[in-house]
């Protein structure tokens, strides 16, 4: 690790914390088109997000992040990509309207999607489906728990019980660091568009949301190598027509990450957790003794740990902390604290292991508008668009023990999901009451006796 550099940066990025722009004078401004970007900066080259990806190396079992020695980032310009100014131009995926996504772009392009980390100023400024062009040299390619992303340097971060989080770069928050790195470009007239993988193997720029079914899901998220072309990396090939190409290979599956996909007929999927039985007509049953009738499928493995959902989730503690849940996400009526939530939905339900393709963890903040509500009821099928990532120490994709991946679903609103059933697939706020123990509500905070809680 370049120390010297690094902590010569983290005075920058100190000094960036907290000094927001006012939203109310986010003004007009230029929108950039091809033209008029190339005419700023003639010497910048453009590059794919996939080739972005690529000079990074793989990432397969690169996500430990327990110190700097197994802590991966790159900066552009020296480590990658040494001496050229390049760019990558991708339309926006994101929307924090509904504060799910915070402080954070998502952008793709036609070969691949990547986050970067921002300023909360981002959903007033880059509007989604518009095109924006990122300057790349300065800033920072970093993985944690394989999750690449753009941003400043790595800086010192520690959770409330001390522990380091070693994040291999940073939010920008100063908005005029971020106006010299990424550029806001026209909406595009279609927006994003909507198709086939087939189509998208065909012609990648038809389509910018791939459509996932239960049919076609192993083969659309297939960990195998792929070729591709790009500027920088690579072996020249020459194709049948005598010209040369600069051609690399990288993993299709991973070419997904970061990128919005509309996953139709997934099965919100209960998993360690009670769910309730319905008699015919909908309602709760109960024996004759007055016990609320339930059923519980196996729990989902990952690596060492055995994970339940639906459930929210608690990391500050030396030791998290997880218990089931039946609203999308946790917020405290009383102190107004959050906690993420996680649902899990399904192609194949009897699968158990966290890292098996066709398990999709959809994980809401407990700062979004729609934290409190009521989750689907198990076995409700629905058709999703969303980010698709991964979150693990080490995946190589096997699907088995071995393997800790999670494969993660980021909405920007609940709007993005759609039941079959519409309102009636979610449990009513009766059900949720029955459903939910006081001890569920208990959240032992680091600050607290465990097992107490303000509420």
């Amino acid at each position: 690790m370049k120390l010297n550099r690094l902590f010569a940066l983290m005075a920058t990025v100190v000094l960036a914390v907290g000094c927001y722009e006012n939203h109310t004078m986010v003004g007009p401004r230029e929108l950039y088109t091809d033209n008029s970007f190339e005419e700023m900066f003639p010497e910048a080259e453009r590059i794919t997000i996939a080739e972005l990806k690529y000079a990074f190396g793989p990432i397969s079992n690169t996500g430990v992040n327990s110190g700097w020695n197994n802590t991966i980032y790159k900066l552009i310009g020296e480590d990658i990509f040494e001496g050229h100014d390049v760019y990558i131009k991708g339309k926006v995926t994101s929307d924090d309207e509904a504060g799910n996504i915070y402080k954070s772009l998502f952008i793709q392009d036609e070969t691949s999607g990547i986050e970067l980390k921002l300023n909360n100023n981002v959903g007033l400024r880059y509007k989604k489906g518009s095109w924006v062009y990122v300057r790349l040299t300065g800033l920072y390619l970093g993985n944690y728990r394989m999750m690449l992303s753009l941003g400043g340097a790595p800086s010192e971060s520690y959770n409330k019980a001390g522990k380091h989080k070693y994040y291999a770069n940073s939010n920008i928050e100063l908005q005029e660091v971020i106006d010299r790195h990424v550029f806001p470009g026209r909406l595009d007239e279609e927006s994003l568009k909507v198709g086939e993988f087939e189509e998208w193997q065909r012609y990648a720029p038809n389509v910018d949301i791939i459509t996932v079914t239960p049919e076609n899901y192993e083969q659309v998220f297939d960990p195998k190598m792929i070729e591709m072309e790009g500027r920088f990396y690579g072996t020249d090939k020459v194709d049948d027509n005598g010209l040369t190409r600069h051609t690399f290979e990288i993993s299709q599956r991973e070419l997904m990450f970061g990128r919005m996909m509309c996953f139709k007929g997934l099965e919100c999927h209960y998993a360690g957790v009670p769910a309730p039985i319905f008699d015919d007509e909908g309602n709760l049953t109960y024996d004759e003794d007055g016990n609320l009738q339930t059923y519980t499928s196996p729990r989902i493995v990952q690596g060492s740990y055995d994970n339940f959902y639906p459930s929210w989730l608690y990391t500050d503690p030396s030791n998290p902390v997880s218990k089931p849940w039946y609203h999308w996400a946790f917020k405290e009526e009383v102190t107004g604290r959050s906690l993420y939530g996680s649902v899990l939905f399904a192609y194949d339900t009897s699968k158990t292991h966290s890292s098996a393709n066709g398990l999709y963890v959809l994980r809401s903040s407990g700062y979004s508008r729609f934290a409190r509500q009521n989750i689907c009821k198990d076995g409700e099928k629905a058709t999703i668009t969303a980010i698709y990532g991964i979150y693990a120490q080490r995946s190589d994709y096997a699907g088995n023990t071995d393997d800790w991946a999670t494969y993660q679903l980021t909405i920007n609103s609940l709007n993005d999901i759609v039941f079959d059933n519409g309102d009636d697939a979610l449990l009513s706020p009766e059900q949720v009451d029955a459903l939910t123990t006081e001890d569920m509500k208990t959240v032992p905070w680091i600050d607290e006796v465990e097992g107490e809680s303000d509420m």
